[in-house]
């Protein structure tokens, strides 16, 4: 056990802004294949097949996603790192572990309840808010999915905090990975859940589509583990308890409304946009989502992993009092994102055909015509998430909503 210890800790070392900005670049990029690997997966095998399923498919995914990012994802992260960093810097450590104890515990009993609630009310969701172009059975079936799904805000809640964490503390080596085996575990579902599970000689799952949903409860499962793994030795001191009267805490629920907003707000326009599009031609809606996705890679490969690997450091620096540190490298920073994004939103444009090529086979009109639309806004998004942080790291989640 004490090997084990040991190798975790080696590999979950202290990381520079710069190494952790190109080992998050690099799993980002690896964690983008095999998500294209799984859109070419999904679409040899379902969208020209069965449309109607492939569209309950994505359509089961707003809501749980809808919950998960308006009550953890960004809006935990950018709120916690910094406060939590305050007090690391003024050798606070146990403000600073019950801190993470209380949100732990705090974001797993909001999301647990959501998950629950999400299960329940998942065919009207579908039927007349998501998805309300959908035929009869696939609208059953999307909410059969949905209800699948629903684990991801609990578990992903959980695995989040614990991220954080290590993204504080300028550990990102098993935050690096947890992507990688969410899509791992997607691809588990559709190369082998699909075609059934037998236990010994037992048929516990009889296959079809919905082994699709069950790789991505497994996938969010496996994320939550390597997670867990990447909190070896942190040493941090958990208790089953929220501490109410914890300063940091408070702050960070304080801080958490705006940016959760904002995280709505922008998830929101999504959530329209599969309703319209569900009233459209079958495929309609699994086009837009996939020409979605095809545009997001190179953000989250050059914004979002940048902007991340950063802003701990950003942190550390106000926390530190050293703003005229902060100010370069904030500069430096968005010249880097700009020069790198520039040129790959013009190859994107161009290449949108080739593209969309690789993740369907013999192409899609429809997905390179919205790809070619979407490819404008990979500069600005980029730099946005740069920008947004600056903001995050002074502890103001209310700028960047407005």
């Amino acid at each position: 056990m004490g090997r084990v210890r040991s190798a975790v800790a080696r590999a979950n070392r202290r990381l520079s802004v710069k190494l952790a900005a190109s080992l998050l670049a690099g799993s980002t990029l690896i964690s983008l294949l095999f998500g294209f690997f799984r859109m070419r997966l999904l679409n040899a095998t379902y969208f020209d097949t069965y449309p109607t399923g492939y569209d309950a498919y994505i359509a089961a995914f707003t809501v749980p996603d809808f919950m998960f990012f308006i009550l953890v994802s960004g809006a935990l992260s950018v709120s916690f790192i910094p406060v939590f960093n305050q007090r690391l810097a003024t050798g606070n450590k146990k403000s600073a572990w019950e801190l993470s104890t209380s949100l732990l515990n705090f974001m797993a009993l909001l999301t647990l309840v959501a998950s629950v609630l999400i299960i329940i009310f998942a065919e009207p969701l579908i039927r007349y808010i998501i998805a309300p172009g959908l035929s009869e059975s696939g609208v059953a079936l999307a909410a059969s999915m949905m209800r699948v799904i629903a684990v991801n805000p609990f578990l992903f809640a959980i695995a989040t905090v614990l991220s954080s964490i290590q993204q504080a503390v300028g550990r990102f080596t098993f935050f690096a990975m947890a992507p990688i085996l969410y899509n791992i575990g997607i691809i588990t579902g559709i190369v082998w859940f699909t075609n059934g599970i037998n236990i010994f000689g037992w048929q516990v799952f009889e296959g079809g589509i919905m082994g699709v949903a069950l790789g991505v409860a497994f996938g969010s499962v496996l994320q939550l583990l390597v997670s867990t793994i990447g909190m070896v030795g942190l040493g941090i001191d958990y208790s089953f308890k929220i501490y109410w009267r914890n300063k940091g805490f408070r702050q960070v629920l304080k801080l958490l409304p705006p940016r959760s907003i904002d995280q709505g707000m922008d998830y929101m326009v999504g959530i329209v946009e599969t309703n319209l599009a569900s009233r459209m031609a079958s495929s309609t809606l699994a086009a837009y989502n996939q020409a979605s996705v095809l545009h997001m890679a190179p953000i989250n490969l050059i914004g979002v992993a940048i902007s991340t690997a950063a802003f701990p450091k950003m942190t550390e620096r106000l926390g530190q009092g050293r703003t005229d540190l902060f100010k370069s490298e904030l500069q430096s920073i968005i010249r880097v994102i700009v020069w790198l994004a520039m040129p790959v939103a013009v190859i994107t444009f161009i290449t949108r055909g080739y593209l969309v090529n690789f993740i369907k086979p013999g192409g899609n009109t429809l997905m390179a015509g919205l790809l070619g639309s979407l490819a404008i806004a990979i500069l600005f998004r980029s730099i946005y998430f740069i920008c947004a942080r600056s903001f995050y790291a002074q502890q103001d989640t209310k700028t960047p909503l407005y």
